[in-house]
């Protein structure tokens, strides 16, 4: 028979049956390009998939045919050197098993551990009694009133929340929300989107996170508020959270309700020491005060806050910042010139070109304090703003000045060294 008919009918590749025969493990008949099969060399296989089945090498079972080929099956030699083998192997399988069941030991104390963890260290967490004073409506800048509520561990966990003006929210579980600030995100799940995103691209988005992270350790001095701002809130976070400053709130922002219950609970398994306030609201109807904040972190929302809002996202988020207080941002955008985004509204393409950004920080009265240009890079993900473009990422780090007066472009420039890299 030909190796069509006998993969067939043994049920294996075409190309494992040639590895076979390279071997030595299948002995057969050539004639000019083509392989000829026997009855035999089905039993030869028969006997290679038996042997594979007990755990035998390629190389082992080459030996045995081998030994089978010189002396015959039914042979005292081969029969002493087949049991030889076989005794070897149960051992080896009993070795296998006496670790697999160590492992199994060990698996079963770890998931006890941390369901036991789970259990003890759960805490309740909530809108810390503490932080109450930089709330503010959103509205009319005035003081929030809380009526009614529950307390425990000094902090908030249920109340209403209200303002003379009409503006009202909740206190829910902890979270701060604003009930026409809810929406359903239909966001990827991190499977899902490292499945569909290159490694070069996850790196290329890793390096920008953690120079921005250089960048607030290098620069932020004693830090009380740090407000994230994140299209996938909590992202930057989980890299973070391990060298958040001593005493520090961490406040996070979504209007991604379900998503910030999620994050709260991984929160208070791991982290129920530490403090944090979450808030359920449109970035431009965050209620807090102004000059309230240490420290905003941009992690890359600028892409969606334009593309949505067609606003520049520092315009709106860096009244909340105190004087000399830290805007360290991630700048996704399509290079220097606003040409570049042609395809990209008309009202947001000033906002993802990188000299349009630098410009309007500039005219935001910031300082800057590091400035560093990654790529380009592109992906296929469907789950990027920018498909199949090349994109780039702009790292900075300014302090917003205590005065009125700008500095002026051509001395900020200079204090602005730009770096590129492809990572």
């Amino acid at each position: 028979m030909r190796i069509g008919e006998f993969s067939k009918r043994n049920n294996i590749t075409q190309d494992a049956i040639r590895h076979y025969i390279d071997l030595g493990l299948l002995v057969v008949e050539k004639q000019g390009s083509h392989y000829y099969f026997t009855e035999e060399n089905c039993c030869d296989l028969q006997k290679i998939m038996m042997l594979k089945e007990l755990d035998f090498t390629l190389s082992e079972i080459q030996t045995i045919l081998c030994f089978n080929r010189l002396e015959g099956e039914r042979s005292n030699d081969f029969r002493r050197f087949l049991l030889s083998l076989l005794e070897r192997n149960r051992a080896r399988v009993n070795q296998k098993l006496q670790k697999f069941n160590e492992i199994e030991k060990i698996l079963k104390q770890k998931i006890q551990e941390l369901s036991r963890e789970e259990k003890e260290r759960s805490r309740v967490m909530g809108f810390p009694l503490s932080s109450l004073s930089i709330l503010c409506c959103p509205s009319c800048k005035h003081q929030l009133h809380i009526g009614g509520g529950t307390i425990e561990n000094h902090m908030l966990l249920n109340a209403d929340v209200f303002c003379e003006c009409g503006y009202g929210a909740i206190v829910e579980d902890g979270i701060f929300i604003d009930r026409h600030a809810v929406k359903k995100r239909t966001m990827p799940s991190k499977q899902e989107f490292l499945e569909s995103t290159s490694p070069h691209y996850i790196n290329f988005m890793y390096n920008g996170t953690t120079t921005l992270m250089a960048y607030i350790h290098k620069h932020a001095r004693h830090s009380e508020y740090i407000l994230e701002l994140d299209h996938c809130v909590g992202r930057f976070l989980m890299q973070y959270i391990d060298q958040i400053p001593e005493g520090c709130t961490y406040i996070l922002l979504s209007t991604d309700l379900d998503r910030l219950r999620e994050l709260k609970h991984n929160l208070q398994l791991q982290y129920s020491e530490m403090s944090f306030i979450f808030l359920c609201s449109e970035l431009k109807q965050i209620p807090l005060a102004s000059g309230s904040i240490d420290i905003i972190v941009n992690h890359g929302m600028n892409i969606q806050y334009a593309l949505s809002e067609k606003k520049f996202l520092p315009a709106v988020a860096s009244p909340l910042l105190k004087p000399m207080g830290l805007f360290a941002g991630a700048f996704w955008h399509l290079g220097i010139r606003s040409g570049t985004g042609i395809h990209n509204p008309m009202e947001a393409r000033d906002y993802l070109c990188r000299n349009e950004i630098i410009k309007s920080m500039e005219e935001l009265n910031f300082s800057s304090l590091n400035l560093e240009d990654f790529g380009p890079v592109k992906d296929s993900s469907p789950y990027l703003a920018f498909k199949d473009k090349e994109q780039y990422l702009t790292l900075y780090a300014g302090i917003r000045n205590s005065s009125n007066e700008a500095v002026s472009r051509n001395a900020a420039r200079e204090l602005w060294p730009t770096k590129h890299k492809i990572s």
